[in-house]
């Protein structure tokens, strides 16, 4: 049996004059079915976790792009809604995603996935009016005004983000948990502690050191819990101690040589992603350090990459797939014009794994 070697009316032109990336090219260089890229891509959940990650790396690497109008107008108005996020392949994204295809499913509803680049797709105005309400995950609104390239005005009318501004935003406790990661490493013992902040919570100031920022509200209430638990333990916080990484595992290796490159580094690091905490123990590893008897390290997340590293990661976990769905139910309720208050932050939980110890005895005495 052969299948068809038509386009894919779904697909938008990926860039190139002549080809246009398909369905068909996506399965190919996954290695997996068709019906598995389009579950993939509609959010469906059926799709084993490994299989969902290198369905999404394809889709990155190929440039595929759906087309919203041409799904929203074979769906029907009325039970579609929109995910809208900068980059689809982050595990993050991945787990977001998981919870929030699970909730659509359940509700009858189909979810259409937007990767926003740089640029906008003209279909977007007509996509607000066909879509009933659009999950914004991590969103950051450039003046106020757009995200990525995406103007508010784009957008259905019903909308709620994941850890970013809006009218309705869904979060976890950033602050308590981390105030839980470092309660976790002060009663180790530690007390130079080092920070590897998210995207938009610090900026570089003169000097090295970092200045706090509220882009991100999820990043900025990590900083936050990380510095009111050094106050109030009576530590300072030495110049170069707070760095800022992006999520991806290569900025944390980056903020990790420089946090070792210091005069008087760190024996902790407190690191705002478990992405950037794996790639902070890999840095310490390639340098001769032994985790965590030479360095503790905890992330943030409670990713599958964190019980996947070696040695184990100990981090704070948020419930990312609780979440997705939370949005869904929300955006389902608001727009059958139902109430939707929106709940406090979900709590984090501590899992102590084994990248965490108490201090080296011979570490620097501690300068107050």
């Amino acid at each position: 049996m052969t299948t068809s070697a038509s386009p894919d009316p779904l697909a938008l032109p990926s860039g190139g004059p002549t080809r246009t990336v398909t369905i068909s090219d996506v399965a190919r260089e996954a290695g997996v079915s068709v019906m598995t890229v389009s579950n993939v891509v509609n959010g469906k959940p059926n799709v084993r976790p490994q299989t969902r990650q290198r369905v999404l790396d394809a889709v990155e690497r190929s440039g595929y792009r759906v087309n919203p109008l041409a799904r929203a107008l074979a769906g029907g108005q009325g039970r579609m809604l929109s995910v809208v996020t900068d980059r689809l392949n982050l595990p993050y994204v991945t787990e977001v995603l998981q919870g929030a295809g699970q909730a659509a499913e359940a509700l009858d509803y189909d979810l259409a996935i937007l990767m926003m680049g740089g640029r906008v797709s003209p279909d977007l105005s007509v996509m607000s009016q066909l879509s009933a309400g659009a999950l914004l995950i991590q969103p950051s609104f450039a003046g106020g005004q757009r995200l990525g390239g995406l103007r508010r005005a784009d957008l259905p009318r019903h909308t709620v983000s994941i850890d970013g501004p809006g009218e309705r935003t869904l979060s976890v406790d950033n602050y308590g948990g981390a105030r839980q990661a470092m309660r976790h490493l002060l009663e180790l013992g530690h007390t130079r502690i080092g920070f590897i902040s998210g995207l938009g919570a610090a900026r570089p100031g003169q000097g090295g050191e970092s200045l706090p920022d509220t882009e991100r509200d999820d990043a900025s209430e990590r900083l936050r819990g990380y510095r009111d638990a050094m106050r109030e333990a009576g530590l300072r916080v030495p110049r170069g101690y707070v760095q800022e990484g992006d999520y991806r595992k290569r900025s944390g290796e980056l903020a990790t040589e420089r946090l070792l490159n210091l005069s008087e580094r760190p024996t902790a690091l407190f690191v705002s992603s478990d992405a950037m905490a794996v790639g902070a123990i890999h840095v310490a590893q390639d340098r001769g350090l032994k985790v965590p008897d030479d360095l503790s390290v905890i992330g943030f997340d409670g990713l599958p990459i964190a019980a996947e590293s070696r040695p184990q990661l100990s981090t704070v976990r948020q419930p990312l797939q609780r979440l997705g769905g939370a949005a869904v139910q929300m955006l389902v309720q608001l727009s059958q014009g139902q109430l939707a208050p929106q709940p406090p932050p979900f709590a984090t939980e501590l899992l102590v794994r084994d990248s965490t110890a108490p201090p080296p005895l011979h570490r620097h005495p501690e300068t107050r």
